[in-house]
């Protein structure tokens, strides 16, 4: 009796330590939309330092010597998303030579082209695909004549991680073709790029297939449902933010960590993003079998706050780059005593959004030889949320209020010129449907913010029907009052020629557009003379949009009118005034 149950122990265990050899392990590193943020910054809830490459450097660091050790640790892998290009006066200032010195020194495993990476054409995007010392991959962008991305950007690599093979599919979104200046690239539908890369794999021998690229979110789960040869996704474009459990700062869970998409032969796949602006590294940790089949994942993001270090090689690297930067950070063109906010302006209202647009209405306004007596000839702006790309926090130290070029140049980096256009109402109506759109397959970056016009929305509507009102400001009038939206009445705004090109898949502006006048003024050259002539702003919510039903708003964040608070409250007063003089008439009586 001893012997057999020794024996069947003893095969017990064997069959237990072969199974534990046969099984592959790796760590994922792996971040996404960086947006230039090269130095740490005060992106979080109560203002403390977050993010910036000198702590993305030292966690990949970090657990590259604990791989590299010996010591029990899986060996690891750190993917980029793409999108590194855009976000801050560092980049505005020195342009793809930043973004490829710093990536070079991250030495990421394999990273995807991003659509930012195509803010400055393709004559931007050339030397920094020349420069970079690491992969690139795009399965579903067609090059065509471009021979230095084609040279450069592969559909796929194969890399060999302790004699396993693991295949990387790159993707981009097309929606890149309405959102930046390709050339004569053409960009293909992901899930069919990537099914022919995964084939091509398949016949090499690569039972392990990752999908790294910048489409967004819903995009990236379609992939997950639609590839069956895929084992697990990683993203960007939509800065998802995902996590288990309760969440460290203020960006709500759009999911768990890692998100986990069933496909109809039961299959699951992993699909992750590590939100934006290196504010969060992915970790995931994955375990294969011999044959390929993921068995086992798990993770969480870092939150990559003032208990990580940062990495003094990347530190000495930034005081390489930051003369030029200072040069800009101490001109001083005005004062704020308000937190500019740029967070939330692909959502809803955002006070920096309202300065912006407002900047836009004061320059035409100014430059506007008035005919009579009417205070300007475009009273209306709108501008996509996506235009700014970061908030402005002037009143920590050694700020103290101040707004710089720097400021202004970093977070409206883009030099859009101003248009002044006239649009039918009834194609401002559906310019606006446009903004509002958006289900998770873009980016949000679509969504206007407004000055002289005042906007209701409702997400639980169908996207084209979200609008419920909209009001616009007089022009030629003596006293600028608002009144509904006319569908047949012509109406002067002023805009970019990003959005009158059909930036952000905003074609109703570009085709429907008439009177087009440019104007000799860009939008950050505008806000900031704005500033310079004001001094003293104090940009502020006003209710111009009110949004109501928003899938990724809580509640206290979704407006409602200030006026109907006012009614409810009257209604209240009144009903107890009438209950009290109810209760004063009847002891009168009884008496």
């Amino acid at each position: 009796m001893n012997s057999v149950l020794t024996t069947y122990v003893i095969g017990l265990l064997s069959v237990m330590v072969m199974s534990a050899e046969e099984e592959f392990k790796m760590t994922i590193l792996h971040n996404n939309d960086m947006h230039a943020r090269f130095e740490q910054t005060t992106e979080s809830k109560h203002g403390r330092y977050v993010g910036g490459f000198g702590r993305v450097a030292t966690i990949v660091k970090q657990a590259r010597a604990e791989a590299a050790s010996r010591n029990g640790s899986a060996p690891v892998l750190y993917l980029n998303a793409g999108d590194t290009y855009t976000g801050t006066i560092w980049f505005s200032v020195h342009r793809w030579k930043i973004a490829a010195r710093f990536l070079n020194a991250l030495k990421p495993d394999v990273t995807c082209l991003g659509n930012h990476e195509f803010d400055d054409g393709i004559s931007g995007l050339d030397p920094f695909v020349t420069a970079a010392d690491f992969p690139i991959v795009a399965a579903n962008i067609d090059f065509r004549n471009e021979t230095v991305l084609a040279a450069n950007v592969k559909p796929h690599v194969v890399l060999n991680v302790e004699g396993r093979k693991v295949g990387i599919i790159g993707y981009l979104t097309p929606e890149t073709e309405l959102m930046a200046t390709i050339g004569n690239i053409r960009i293909q539908d992901e899930v069919t790029a990537i099914r022919r890369e995964c084939e091509r794999l398949k016949k090499e021998g690569v039972n392990i297939i990752i999908a790294l690229g910048h489409s967004g979110f819903k995009t990236d789960r379609r992939i997950a449902e639609e590839v069956k040869d895929v084992d697990l996704v990683i993203g960007g474009h939509t800065n998802s933010f995902l996590w288990n459990g309760p969440p460290p700062d203020k960006e709500k869970p759009e999911d768990t960590y890692p998100s986990r998409v069933v496909q109809k032969n039961g299959k699951i796949v992993p699909v992750v993003q590590a939100y934006a602006y290196t504010k969060y590294m992915g970790k995931l940790d994955v375990v294969f079998d011999k044959e390929g089949t993921l068995v086992r994942f798990q993770g969480q993001p870092i939150l990559l706050d003032e208990k990580i270090a940062q990495d003094g090689e990347m530190l000495a690297l930034l005081e390489e780059f930051r003369p030029a930067v200072d040069k800009y950070n101490k001109q001083v063109v005005g004062r704020t005593r308000t937190y500019l906010n740029g967070e939330t302006c692909r959502l809803r209202e955002c006070n920096f959004g309202n300065v912006l647009v407002d900047s836009f209405v004061d320059y035409v306004t100014t430059m506007y030889k008035a005919e009579g007596s009417y205070w300007t000839s475009a009273p209306i702006a709108i501008v996509n949320g996506g235009a700014i790309r970061m908030s402005i926090n002037a009143s920590i130290p050694p700020a103290n209020g101040n707004i710089t070029a720097g400021d202004i140049l970093g977070a409206v980096p883009f030099r859009q010129q101003l248009v002044t256009v006239d649009m039918l109402g009834k194609d401002l109506l559906a310019t606006l449907e446009l903004g509002a759109r958006s289900d998770g397959e873009t980016s949000r970056g679509e969504f206007l913010q407004v000055s002289g016009l005042k906007v209701v929305y409702d997400f639980s509507r169908p996207p084209g029907g979200r609008v419920v009102s909209a009001k616009a400001r007089c022009g030629r009038c003596y006293v600028p009052t608002y009144s509904p939206v006319a569908p047949d009445v012509s109406y002067r705004l002023v805009t970019t020629g990003f959005l009158l090109n059909g930036g952000d898949g905003h074609t109703v502006v570009r085709d429907r557009a008439i009177k087009v006048n440019l104007e000799d003024q860009d939008d950050s050259e505008a806000l900031r003379r704005y500033f310079q002539f004001y001094r003293v702003l104090t940009p502020q919510e006003e209710e111009r949009i009110v949004v109501y039903n928003h899938p990724l708003l809580p509640p206290e964040e979704e407006y409602a009118p200030a006026s109907a608070i006012r009614i409810e409250r009257s209604v209240g007063l009144n009903v107890i005034l009438t209950l009290l003089l109810i209760m004063y008439q009847t002891i009168n009586i009884s008496k």
